[in-house]
């Protein structure tokens, strides 16, 4: 299977290079893993660590950097690496981004493939995400209203009381549809980025993942929470 991840570091070499340990164990398990992080110009030497460590843990068969010579923002940096994977001669049937301040678990990437493709109308997918305690984060979210982000702001309950969906509801057992899912760890069908584009780059940073799930649900896809497959987002 073809299969692309996409880290966007900036000035977290040490996080970053924690993150491609992490998902050495599944690299041996999936065939045409590449895995390309894009430092988004950190000025620290963050991109020479992290080539360095690649090189030095034998990571070079499916892992490589790409500096950037000025920081773009979140949604930029990320196309940087998915416009990299997308116009390879074969390119990926999906495309996985991630931020370099994660751990994935053993097994979660192929527990996020084997879900796609059993999933044919599933665009977008995203895991359980842990925090560095082991407490259980919400990942799989509504999208915000004006009422949604007044209420968050005051702490009123005002949305829960008038029958308002939470934004960001409990964590689930089960897999399920949702509106968006965390952009820290974001498996994507290449098809998608075909029909809707890549993320909007207007996002500096937030809300791009937002976006961009909103964009793909109305073209269609369905967006996934599945919990089997877990990060521990640090």
């Amino acid at each position: 299977m073809n299969f692309a991840v996409v880290i966007l570091n900036f000035r977290t070499a040490g996080l970053a290079v924690n993150c491609l340990r992490s998902i050495e164990p599944d690299a041996a398990n999936i065939s045409d893993l590449r895995v390309v992080v894009v430092d988004n110009a950190s000025g620290d030497g963050s991109a020479q660590s992290i080539a360095s460590a690649v090189r030095d843990y034998g990571w070079s068969s499916w892992a490589s950097v790409m500096a950037m010579d000025r920081n773009c923002g979140y949604a930029a940096g990320n196309n940087v690496g998915i416009r990299l994977a997308l116009r390879d001669a074969n390119p990926p049937e999906f495309v996985l981004v991630l931020n370099p301040d994660t751990v994935v678990h053993s097994g979660a990437l192929g527990r996020l493939l084997a879900f796609m493709e059993s999933h044919p109308a599933a665009g977008i997918v995203g895991p359980a995400i842990m925090a560095a305690d082991g407490e259980l984060q919400c990942s799989a979210h509504n999208r915000p209203t004006p009422l949604t982000e007044l209420d968050a702001a005051a702490k009123m309950g005002l949305a829960r009381r008038l029958g308002r969906r939470p934004v960001s509801p409990p964590p689930a057992e089960d897999a399920h549809t949702c509106q968006w899912v965390s952009g820290s760890c974001m498996l994507v069908r290449r098809q998608v980025f075909e029909q809707i584009g890549l993320l909007d780059e207007g996002y500096f940073l937030y809300f791009d993942e937002t976006d961009f799930c909103t964009r793909a649900g109305r073209s269609g896809w369905n967006v996934w929470y599945v919990p089997h497959a877990r990060i521990t987002h640090l």
